[in-house]
């Protein structure tokens, strides 16, 4: 994955001390959405890899990983809302002056007598991580571990999580390691059924019985180019969850230092960097019920987007480099921990 994103370059020579954590944070409370989770497959996988490398030459490691699941069929747009059609749907004709997209909520004796609600809400995420690491004409220490969990999480746990330390020290002139890595979420759902979903009793507090369409994007990662470093990184995030108000989340950390040794220690040399990037869209169930009572127990609502956040944070370093450290976390729920 390659992505193109602001930077801001300081000089060689000048030492560098970035330190930031960003939290984006979208909270839904009654019919204001957040992100939820998608449910697990009946059947899940699990992947592990442990990899450590101390090699002087050359040395290469990548590791890419692209996942889509969804609460009902993989790539079948458009996304399946909860309720019945209001327009278009198994009733005959329009409901009231409803148009395309709004839904209809009907009494349970409705229900009983055959006709059955389209969905209980189509949720589907698409989900990437990719790092490349090459060290040429150097003295090289890679460590790294990737686990992949294909499992509904609790709050505490990640589906994806990767975490990689790499040393590096120069040879020659031409000695250099280059290493790059992001992870993406990427989260669309349409309205959804609350009922049966949430654990918490106070997920919701409006009686809104729906949750409501949400769609949102994260990118973070960092690169660096250096003949002499140390570099540790941690990437994770969970989207997979046992109930809807386990919250979404994704977070990435990297430092760059100096490299200790038996004949001392020395600052980092090259340039590193890192960023992130969010397009963040979420909407509102409005009862648009005709306040006369001709629609008896039948509600109907329409789905709209209310909230649209663009953010978007880099930072670079370049020349010797003291320290440099960013961190970045995002997390949206019905319910935040």
């Amino acid at each position: 994955m390659r992505h193109d994103h602001g930077t801001k370059t300081f000089q060689p020579t000048l030492c560098f001390v970035g330190i930031l954590a960003v939290l984006l944070i979208i909270l839904g409370t009654g019919n204001v959405s957040a992100d939820i989770p998608v449910n697990t497959t009946p059947e899940t996988k699990g992947i592990m890899s442990v990899s450590s490398v101390t090699a002087q030459g050359t040395v290469t490691a990548s590791d890419s990983l692209s996942w889509q699941q969804s609460s009902d069929a993989v790539d079948a747009p458009p996304l399946l809302a909860a309720g019945y059609p209001a327009v278009g749907g198994r009733f005959h004709g329009e409901w009231f002056g409803a148009e395309p997209g709004d839904i209809v909520l009907v009494p349970p004796d409705i229900i009983a007598d055959g006709i059955a609600a389209n969905s209980a809400g189509e949720v589907q995420y698409s989900a990437g991580y990719s790092e490349n690491t090459m060290a040429v004409q150097g003295a090289t220490g890679y460590a790294k571990t990737t686990t992949v969990d294909t499992a509904g999480e609790i709050a505490d746990r990640n589906n994806i999580a990767a975490d990689k330390i790499v040393s590096f020290i120069a040879v020659n002139e031409q000695g250099r390691m280059t290493s790059s890595e992001d992870i993406l979420v990427d989260g669309a759902g349409a309205s959804a059924m609350a009922a049966g979903t949430i654990l918490c009793p106070f997920g919701t507090t409006s009686g809104i019985p729906f949750i409501p369409p949400f769609c949102n994007v994260v990118v973070t990662g960092s690169s660096v180019d250096v003949s002499l470093a140390s570099v540790s990184t941690s990437a994770s995030e969970r989207f997979v969850a046992v109930t809807a108000d386990v919250p979404v989340v994704q977070a990435y950390s990297i430092s760059v230092k100096g490299v200790s040794s038996a004949e001392g220690s020395a600052d980092a040399i090259g340039s590193a960097s890192a960023f992130m990037t969010a397009h963040l869209q979420d909407g509102r169930m409005l009862n648009i019920t005709p306040p006369d009572g001709t629609t008896g127990d039948t509600l109907i609502f329409r789905p709209v987007r209310s909230e649209d956040i663009t953010y978007a944070q880099s930072v670079s370093a370049r020349g010797v480099i003291k320290a440099f450290s960013q961190a970045y976390a995002w997390q949206s729920g019905i319910r935040r921990v």
